[in-house]
């Protein structure tokens, strides 16, 4: 009972589950489209309560090969962030970076603007190892995982960049997003994260979330 405990414990459950829901929403593209298309949200509509819109959004995708990448990085990121970080932090992780994506989007593009956040919720992830790397510049192996994520993300957004630059923000806003939720949730399985830092990680967000409501309002 004791070993099965531990290794439900271990096991990157929510990455599982967010896999299997991301590979569900693909296929009502195909199955269901009405189903699928509800999958695409804006931050007018969150506001008025389509939490559900939101969420199906935060697992939905347009194509096949955006899909296949995520779900690999997912897997590998995701599985490892859990591990170090928790199953519900995890979660909430990916949801705030969604979010975060979402009302950057919204910024720029105005608040009805129609969008996924699947892609820059996983995006989020990389966030929560770059924190990892700056929380605890003590731990090298850490350190030295995030400087190789940080050398992905730049490729990554610098390719995005010459293909379609507008996808930019909502990437930029994924990643920023996952930096501060994560630090603001802390990683007490890895260590102690000062109080202070965490504090001011959760208020840049808030604020940020704020700011960016009232500047979609002008478009």
């Amino acid at each position: 009972m004791t070993n099965f405990k531990e290794r439900w414990q271990d096991a990157p459950i929510v990455v599982y589950a967010l896999m299997l829901l991301t590979i569900l929403m693909f296929a009502m593209m195909f199955l269901n489209p009405v189903v699928w298309l509800n999958g695409f949200t804006t931050v007018n509509m969150l506001m008025n309560g389509r939490i559900i819109g939101f969420m199906m959004a935060s697992v939905n995708h347009g194509r096949f090969m955006n899909l296949f990448v995520d779900l690999v990085i997912l897997f590998f990121v995701g599985g490892q962030l859990e591990r170090l970080l928790g199953h519900w932090r995890l979660l909430a992780i990916y949801i705030l970076s969604s979010l975060a994506s979402l009302f950057t989007t919204g910024a720029f593009f105005g608040l009805d603007t129609p969008t996924v956040t699947a892609g820059t919720a996983i995006l989020g992830l990389f966030g929560g190892f770059l924190m990892l790397g700056d929380g605890f510049k003590e731990e090298s192996v850490l350190g030295q995982v995030a400087r190789q994520y940080w050398l992905f993300l730049f490729l990554t957004i610098g390719l995005q960049f010459i293909v379609d630059h507008n996808a930019l923000y909502a990437m930029v806003g994924g990643v920023v997003g996952g930096f501060l939720s994560s630090m603001a949730l802390g990683a007490p399985k890895v260590g102690k994260i000062n109080p202070l830092n965490r504090v001011v990680s959760g208020l840049i967000y808030v604020a940020t979330m704020i700011l960016f409501g009232f500047l979609g309002m002008n478009h």
